[in-house]
């Protein structure tokens, strides 16, 4: 199995920022969607492979939002795993709720992502076969 990571945001400059970090932290190669379609056109092409899907995932964004795109996974049949970090602006605690609704989500960060958080994520997700 392959790791792929997808940056999720509408924001450019999140998105440069958040790129930036994980390059710092060695965490590179991501892909990046502004919004959850464009991710999910991406993820189905490769639905039939086996790859772990890392997805920093933006709440709040046009065309399909991150919750959407988190029901379009669940509904899709796929060989792809996924481990999903809400990684959002949102400071509400329903959002954080929801989220815990959600098997693929393991962690709930808020904007932005720091060296800390990324290096958490690094060893407390199951991810270090991957580094």
């Amino acid at each position: 199995m392959i790791l792929e990571i997808l940056l999720v945001d509408d924001d450019p400059i999140g998105q440069y920022l958040h790129n930036s970090m994980l390059n710092k932290c060695d965490v590179s190669g991501q892909k990046m969607f502004e919004n959850g379609a464009l991710a999910l056109k991406y993820i189905m092409e490769k639905k039939d492979q086996e790859i772990l899907f890392l997805i920093f995932l933006d709440i709040n964004m046009p065309v399909m939002n991150g919750w959407e795109l988190l029901e379009a996974l669940n509904k899709t049949p796929s060989k792809a795993a996924f481990k999903v970090v809400i990684l959002t602006s949102s400071i509400d605690y329903s959002d954080r709720e929801k989220a815990d609704q959600h098997a693929q989500v393991f962690k709930f960060v808020e904007k932005p992502l720091t060296i800390a958080c990324v290096e958490d994520i690094k060893a407390n997700a199951d991810l270090a076969s991957f580094f």
